[in-house]
């Protein structure tokens, strides 16, 4: 069935081809800045939002594809025999307001897909104090003061 992987900056949630087919969609591609929140959900169909745009559902055994909600839409890819979904909700500028996925190893895929989040924080902003345990930037020397060499830092 589909996984969750991370490529560069972005999420992606590939499909085989059958699910590609079903879905009406290529692989999923997210912005890694976009997602705003990991969860495991114990409970599949509570991340189920809306009803289905494109794709399929088949009760009892399998939804597949776009849900179309007040608040956006959400990509799914669900088994109910699964008990295990990773939940990834996104804000803009994602095409998608949730990526809902099963997953046999969950708690492991959010952990990956968390540090991968953070990582990413870090090289846009490159800034680490956002991290726990994480060095400190060293702290740039001051300026002189004043005068002619105002702005120009105390070593050169």
């Amino acid at each position: 069935m589909a996984r969750l992987t991370v490529e560069g900056a972005d999420l992606v949630v590939r499909l085989r081809w059958w699910e590609r087919l079903v879905a009406r969609s290529g692989p999923v591609r997210v912005p890694l800045a976009a997602v705003e929140k990991v969860a495991v959900a114990r409970e599949p169909w509570r991340v189920l939002r809306g009803a289905r745009e494109s794709g399929v559902l088949v009760p009892g055994r399998l939804c597949l594809g776009v849900w179309r909600h007040p608040g956006g839409r959400d990509f799914v890819a669900l088994r109910p025999f699964t008990d295990v979904v990773v939940s990834v909700d996104l804000h803009r500028p994602s095409p998608f307001a949730r990526i809902a996925v099963h997953s046999a190893e969950a708690p492991q895929t959010a952990a990956d897909l968390r540090t991968a989040v953070s990582r990413a924080a870090i090289a846009a902003d490159g800034r680490q104090e956002d991290i726990p345990g994480a060095m400190p930037e060293p702290e740039k020397p001051l300026a002189r003061p004043g005068g002619r060499w105002a702005g120009v830092p105390a070593h050169a």
